[in-house]
């Protein structure tokens, strides 16, 4: 009987913590503009003004920066929920360690999107604008594109600065040591390059923008875990 409650209790949560993403959607709807204008700063270098192909795409993109602003303003709701249905069955010092884990990557997710969104997004935007006109090539970029490449690298290099969490968190509990993952550092490089690969557009230049930092990541996580 105590496993339906749990799960009844879960249901009950998950349904209030999509109830109130599906509000903050809808306000964050009437928003669009702003959340457009954002995203457009990095590219602010450029007079091109975004194209649609179909009639419903600028209201299709604004439907998903809606969805994606609720899931962003929602997440501290999520956050709280999970906590609640998890928190009474943990101890005093297994909270602490969960309490920080959550801190830790929700400042280091967002320090990702802000890398990627005041550095890395700009230099790769004027990189394929200038590429473009060195050969003599007029960019016409959808808005569909657009925000695919700049989002897909915020959450790219969002996901990225969690490496640190996630290396120090295995060596402290004892999954790993500091000198495994320094004996299988080449391995470990390539399935970053790897990751790095997946994560990003399909160009050489996107997967560099993000291997250099997931490596560097990686030797700062290796230099803090032996701390």
């Amino acid at each position: 009987m105590a496993l339906w409650n749990h799960l009844d209790e879960l249901r009950s949560r998950l349904l209030k913590v999509l109830l109130v993403i599906a509000l903050l959607a809808l306000i964050s709807f009437w928003a669009t503009d702003w959340i457009l204008q954002w995203l457009l700063k990095p590219f602010s270098f450029a007079t091109l003004s975004l194209t649609s192909l179909k009639p419903a795409d600028v209201f299709v993109q604004s439907m998903r920066l809606s969805l994606l602003g609720g899931l962003i303003l929602g997440f501290p709701i999520l956050s709280y929920q999970v906590w609640s249905f998890i928190a009474p069955g943990l101890s005093k010092a297994e909270k602490k360690v969960v309490l920080i884990i959550l801190c830790c990557g929700t400042f280091l997710f967002g320090l990702g999107v802000f890398f990627a969104y005041f550095l890395v997004v700009p230099k790769a935007l004027a990189f394929f604008w200038g590429y473009s006109h060195d050969l003599g090539v007029q960019p016409t970029w959808t808005i569909e594109h657009y925000l695919n490449f700049v989002l897909m690298f915020l959450l790219s290099f969002g996901v990225a600065f969690e490496l640190p969490l996630v290396l120090v968190s295995l060596v402290r509990f004892k999954i790993v040591s500091v000198e495994w993952l320094s004996e299988k550092r080449p391995i470990i490089i390539i399935c970053l390059a790897i990751l790095a690969a997946i994560l990003t557009p399909p160009d050489v230049v996107s997967m560099l923008m993000l291997g250099i930092p997931l490596w560097l990541l990686f030797e700062i996580s290796v230099l803090v875990a032996k701390i």
